[in-house]
């Protein structure tokens, strides 16, 4: 099992800096959650520096320990050798995909010290980010979504809700908190089939669903309509009958792990069904049928080719391993 960073809190110094660039960060319209993991990050570096830990692998843990520079105790005191050391352990500790993202928060942190002069130089000037090996993304059956749809059959609120959701993010690849706060009077337009989304970076976008998916939503808003709190707001998603609160973007995370759980997620896909997959399933599926990699940046809110030309590798794979079944080169033999 690996190691999980060191629990010990930031020092009140850089506590009161993380607070402050949490504030510069909510002034640049920063998503919530952007904000959460920047300054996760950066309370973590900081408690580890407090009290670092030598990653699992090395033998000689004493030794790697003394090689690291004096914990800072005032910004000036930032050296490129405790990010390079919190690097080391985050990779030795998490994926490398983290590890990446917390390399990512950290830069991001030091450049606004040193634009607020809290320090002279950039620590991570002349550091690189760590590699991240190119995966491909994990695509959701199509037989396997029936199935979890399959447990969606009911006429109820919830399974009609569930149902809604469920084909609604795997028809438009929308991300949960996008899907989570979507507005039926402002978002909503069933006539058009589509609905419109806020995205990272507060951008408003578009997204198209099929008649399947419509039919799906207004069954839902029709029994919504019964719901015993329908009427205290104007949120899509409601929570059970004895929720006054709208679904959170939580509630749908813990609704698509039961759904997912009831159908096998865990012997078919290895792990539990969450919402991101319905964006692979989406991106995957869009470029498998011939789809434009910049339609596809524009339908789910990517600002740079890097993700499109994920997914469109991932398509092409799938292409590729379907024609060499169609054409047995091993028959040859």
């Amino acid at each position: 099992m690996r190691t999980q960073p060191a629990a010990t809190p930031a020092p009140a110094w850089a506590q009161a800096l993380i607070d402050e660039w949490s504030m510069t960060l909510e002034s640049e319209n920063k998503s919530p959650k952007t904000i959460r993991c920047y300054t996760d990050v950066a309370r973590k570096f900081h408690g580890w520096l407090a009290e670092p830990i030598a990653p699992p692998e090395v033998v000689d843990r004493r030794a790697w320990l003394d090689r690291l520079p004096a914990s800072p105790t005032a910004p000036e005191h930032y050296r490129d050798g405790h990010v390079k050391a919190w690097i080391a352990y985050r990779l030795a500790t998490t994926s490398p995909g983290n590890a990446n993202n917390n390399y990512r928060a950290l830069q991001t942190y030091f450049k606004w010290l040193l634009d607020e002069d809290e320090i002279e130089t950039h620590p991570m000037a002349r550091m690189k980010p760590p590699h991240v090996p190119d995966q491909p993304a994990p695509i959701t059956s199509v037989d396997f979504i029936k199935k979890v749809l399959a447990g969606c059959a009911g006429k109820d609120f919830v399974n009609r809700r569930d149902e809604a959701i469920i084909r609604l993010i795997w028809d438009t690849g929308g991300r949960l908190s996008e899907i989570a706060n979507i507005d039926m009077e402002r978002d909503l337009d069933l006539q058009r089939r589509v609905v419109n989304v806020l995205g990272k970076g507060g951008k408003w976008r578009a997204l198209p669903f099929t008649p399947l998916t419509g039919k799906a939503i207004a069954r839902y808003v029709r029994v919504r309509s019964r719901h015993p709190h329908a009427d205290m707001t104007t949120r899509l998603w409601l929570g059970e009958y004895r929720r006054r609160t709208p679904l959170s973007d939580n509630g749908i995370k813990i609704m698509l792990r039961r759904r997912g759980r009831a159908a096998g997620a865990q012997e078919e896909l290895g792990r539990d069904l969450h919402a991101h997959l319905g964006r692979h399933f989406q991106s995957h599926h869009f470029l498998k049928a011939g789809g434009s990699e910049g339609d596809l940046m524009l339908l789910n809110g990517w600002t740079t080719p890097q993700m499109a030309r994920r997914y469109g590798k991932s398509a092409a794979t799938d292409r590729a391993h379907e024609a060499a079944q169609r054409i047995r080169v091993g028959e040859l033999l």
